[in-house]
């Protein structure tokens, strides 16, 4: 009974540790941000927010962006989205239905540059992750009220292009939250933080079950 309450309290603290927000807007420019999977919640639609557009719309970048949601699982697409010189920041669009358990994928086509980068580092132009993703509690960003949901922020232009470095990694080019009523999508660790948690629980089990036996 002893070792099972042990091991509930550290699946509480991972818990605690998966669900704690970082900074917004993405503070650790120059660098690229840990690559998150998505994971639909719940049954039901995806609803996105825009929090800041390109330069046209009083963001930071000058290329253009359209960003899309893929249901990995059962294969469909938002299609592009967000045109982010035209579309006004508190903009808000439908990236479609997902099933609970669903595993999701967000995309970012920089048409100025005509190349597509990713959530997933394996579907982007240079092998990177383009989006940091982060916990959002509800509130204002920029001014505008933007409801609680996973805070999505791009940076859309691939390390190498062309010969020529051109990313700065400060993840601004194009930020949305992703939200519904019926459902949040969760940000999980990478699969190498699942290896960890079990393994350090299987060793918590039988510290514990040797301590029983003395």
């Amino acid at each position: 009974m002893r070792t099972r309450t042990i091991v509930a309290t550290v699946a509480l603290v991972l818990f605690a540790v998966q669900s704690k927000a970082g900074s917004i807007p993405y503070s650790n420019i120059g660098t690229v941000a840990p690559a998150n999977t998505f994971v639909a919640d719940a049954t039901g639609d995806i609803t996105g927010y825009l929090v800041e557009s390109g330069y046209a719309e009083g963001g930071g970048a000058w290329d253009t962006d359209y960003v899309e949601m893929i249901d990995v699982t059962t294969g469909t697409s938002s299609g592009w989205v967000f045109d982010n010189q035209t579309t006004p920041a508190g903009t808000s669009v439908n990236f479609g239905s997902v099933n609970a358990g669903d595993v999701l994928q967000f995309d970012l086509n920089n048409a100025t540059l005509n190349v597509v980068v990713s959530s997933n580092p394996a579907d982007s132009s240079d092998g990177l992750n383009h989006a940091y993703s982060t916990t959002w509690a509800g509130g204002d960003i920029n001014g505008i009220y933007i409801p609680a949901g996973t805070y999505i922020a791009f940076e859309d232009e691939p390390q190498i292009f062309l010969g020529v470095d051109h990313s700065d990694f400060n993840y601004d080019d194009e930020t949305f939250v992703i939200t519904d009523d019926s459902q949040i999508p969760v940000v999980t660790p990478e699969p190498g933080s699942f290896y960890l948690l079990g393994t350090g629980l299987l060793a918590l089990v039988e510290t514990r079950r040797r301590k029983l036996r003395a």
